[in-house]
C-alpha cells in the first residue's frame, strides 16, 4: 500500500511538474472615459477586457487547466490599500478618483482569478473589467486626467500562473500595461432657497418684500449665466409681473437681482445674470417683491420657477 501511494505520488508529479512551463501574457486594454461631466449626479462610465493567452507546456493532455491570478495594485495614484483608491491625475496635481470593478457595480477591483483551458498546448480567454468616475467635484480644474499600470510591480499589474490554481508550482510572469484617461469637461451644480412671503394682509397698502439665495458652483473659468423661468402663471411675459395662483385667484409679485428692485431678473440675455466660475460656491440674492394696491383672496399663493444654469 505505501509503495503504491509513493508510485501514485511520482506519477502525480511526473505529471505535472512540466505543466508550468507554458509561457502566459495577459493583455489589458486601456480605460478612455471620454469627455466627462463633473458635476453632482453624472455618471461617467466605460469598460474594457484583459485578454490571457498561454502557449507551450505539455500537449500529451489534449485539454488541461492552468490557473492565471492577476493582481491589479493603484496604478500611478492611489492610497495604497487593498483594495485601492484609484486616481487619475490632472493639471496641478489635481486627483479625478475612479474605481476599476470585475462586475458593473461590484466591489473594487484587487485580483482577478481565471482558469484556462489549454488545447494542445494553446489556450485564451478574455475577462470583462468596468470602470467608472466615483468621486465628482466641481471643485476640480478642467482638461485631462490620466493614470498609468506597469505591467509588473505592487502599483501595477502582476501575474502567477499554475495548475490547477495559482499556488501550485505557481510562476511569476510579466503582465502589460495600460492607462486610464478622462477630459473634464466645463460643469455646473446649483442650489436654491425658497422664498416665502410668509402671512400678509388681506389688503396690501404697501410692498411685500422678501429675498431667496441661487448657489452655483461651475469649475473655475467657466463662464456661465442663470436664467429664472416666468413661473407657472398664464399670460405672464414680464420678470416683474409674475402670477402667484390660488385656485383662480393671482397675486402679483416680481423678481429682482438688485435691492432696490429695479432691474428684473428673466430667462433671457437681457434680464439673466453671469457669472465666471471659481470651482467653488457662489451665492446670488433673488429679490422678490409683491406689489402695493392688490386685494387677493384669503388662502395660500404659489409659484414655480425654474432656474436654469447655462454654461
Amino acid at each position: 500500500m505505501i509503495r503504491l501511494a509513493l508510485a501514485l505520488l511520482l506519477a502525480l508529479l511526473l505529471q505535472t511538474t512540466p505543466a508550468s512551463a507554458q509561457d502566459c501574457t495577459a493583455q489589458t486594454t486601456d480605460f478612455d472615459f471620454g469627455t466627462v461631466s463633473l458635476r453632482a449626479g453624472a455618471v461617467n462610465q466605460t469598460e474594457g477586457s484583459v485578454k490571457i493567452t498561454c502557449r507551450g507546456g505539455p500537449i500529451s493532455a489534449v485539454v488541461r487547466p492552468v490557473g492565471i491570478c492577476l493582481t491589479f495594485g493603484g496604478g500611478s495614484a492611489s492610497n495604497g490599500a487593498t483594495p485601492p483608491r484609484r486616481f487619475m491625475t490632472g493639471a496641478g496635481g489635481a486627483l479625478l478618483e475612479y474605481q476599476l470593478r470585475q462586475t458593473s457595480g461590484g466591489a473594487a477591483l484587487s485580483q482577478i482569478f481565471v482558469e484556462v483551458l489549454m488545447l494542445l498546448g494553446n489556450g485564451s480567454t478574455t475577462v470583462p473589467i468596468y470602470a467608472d468616475i466615483v468621486a465628482q467635484s466641481v471643485q476640480l480644474p478642467t482638461g485631462n486626467y490620466s493614470a498609468s499600470y506597469a505591467g509588473s510591480g505592487p502599483a501595477g499589474v502582476q501575474m502567477r500562473t499554475g495548475v490547477l490554481t495559482c499556488n501550485i508550482l505557481a510562476q511569476n510572469q510579466p503582465a502589460g500595461g495600460f492607462q486610464v484617461r478622462a477630459q473634464a469637461a466645463s460643469s455646473c451644480d446649483v442650489s436654491t432657497t425658497a422664498l416665502d412671503f410668509g402671512n400678509i394682509p388681506a389688503q396690501i397698502a404697501r410692498p411685500v418684500d422678501k429675498s431667496a439665495s441661487v448657489e452655483v458652483r461651475c469649475t473655475d473659468g467657466t463662464p456661465y449665466r442663470i436664467s429664472l423661468g416666468l413661473g407657472q402663471g398664464a399670460g405672464v411675459s414680464d420678470p416683474a409681473a409674475r402670477k402667484m395662483r390660488n385656485a383662480l385667484s393671482t397675486l402679483t409679485y416680481g423678481l429682482f437681482q438688485d435691492a432696490g428692485r429695479s432691474q428684473p431678473w428673466g430667462d433671457q440675455l437681457g434680464n439673466n445674470v453671469g457669472g465666471l466660475g471659481a470651482g467653488a460656491a457662489q451665492v446670488f440674492t433673488v429679490y422678490g417683491r409683491i406689489f402695493a394696491n392688490q386685494v387677493p383672496n384669503i388662502g395660500v399663493y404659489s409659484d414655480n420657477i425654474v432656474v436654469t444654469i447655462a454654461y
